[in-house]
């Protein structure tokens, strides 16, 4: 089995070079402190060709002066996870990555997170 942590959130452009190199380094603690693997995605399309489907550009109110990006962050179970999540929290580096990462988000803006598990069929 395998759990999936996903954060989205909105960047805005002139913020893009600083926030994916703190994605960076962000990246790097997490490796250090055991994640399986971590992916970072720039939302490259805002059409959506089917009726019934939205945006997620515009479930997260971005303007044209934002990108949206999604982390992608996994683990092996959700006990793995409490366990890099431990580490994390002890880690002076992530703190700071967390509080510089918040200043570069539009004024009022938060991280939207949710872990999710992988479903067989």
């Amino acid at each position: 089995d395998s759990l999936v942590s996903h954060i989205i959130y909105r960047v805005p452009k002139n913020n893009h070079d600083a926030m994916l190199q703190l994605c960076n380094e962000a990246y790097n603690i997490l490796k250090q402190h055991g994640i399986l693997h971590y992916d970072i995605f720039k939302l490259s399309n805002n059409n959506v060709p089917m009726d019934g489907f939205d945006n997620i550009a515009n479930t997260v109110s971005a303007n044209q002066d934002e990108e949206v990006w999604i982390e992608s962050i996994y683990y092996k179970d959700r006990q793995h996870m409490k366990e890099v999540m431990s580490k994390m929290e002890k880690d002076e580096r992530m703190g700071k990555s967390m509080k510089q990462s918040m200043a570069l988000l539009p004024s009022g803006a938060k991280f939207i997170m949710g872990e999710f598990e992988r479903l067989r069929f």
